[in-house]
């Protein structure tokens, strides 16, 4: 007789992803910015109006906004920093170089640590003899 309560499943089978708080608000968010990133050519201020907008939104429901969408915006006039059309990107730094996007509307500047590239791994030497004996062969 098999038992009311839940059945068991294997690894795998059957789990869900655990439901998004406020799905809704990240998706009107989402579509703000989207937005915002077609009309800037047309029209820069509504632009920055709906950046303003995702910005006050966010703030309000207490939602944080990806890294990646906090550097796209301008802390100071809320407009959209793309290099060329809304700001302007310079390398600076010598030892550890840092991208520098300065904000062709306000002047705001902000700077970004580039990470370093990998550096491919070091051939090893050749194996030498040991005072033991030769050394293992691999």
């Amino acid at each position: 007789m098999r038992s009311l309560g839940h059945a068991h499943k294997g690894r795998g089978q059957g789990k869900m992803a655990a439901p998004v708080k406020d799905r809704e608000a990240l998706q009107r968010l989402n579509f703000l910015f989207q937005a915002a990133h077609w009309c800037l050519p047309l029209c820069p201020g509504l632009s920055r109006f709906l950046l303003r907008t995702q910005r006050a939104a966010a703030r309000r429901l207490v939602l944080r906004m990806a890294p990646s969408v906090k550097r796209r915006l301008c802390r100071g006039c809320c407009s959209l920093q793309a290099p060329g059309e809304g700001s302007s990107a310079r390398l600076r730094g010598r030892g550890q170089p840092r991208l520098v996007l300065r904000c062709l509307r306000c002047g705001r500047g902000r700077r970004f640590l580039c990470p370093p590239r990998p550096r491919p791994p070091r051939p090893r030497p050749p194996a030498q003899d040991t005072p033991t004996g030769p050394a293992p062969a691999l």
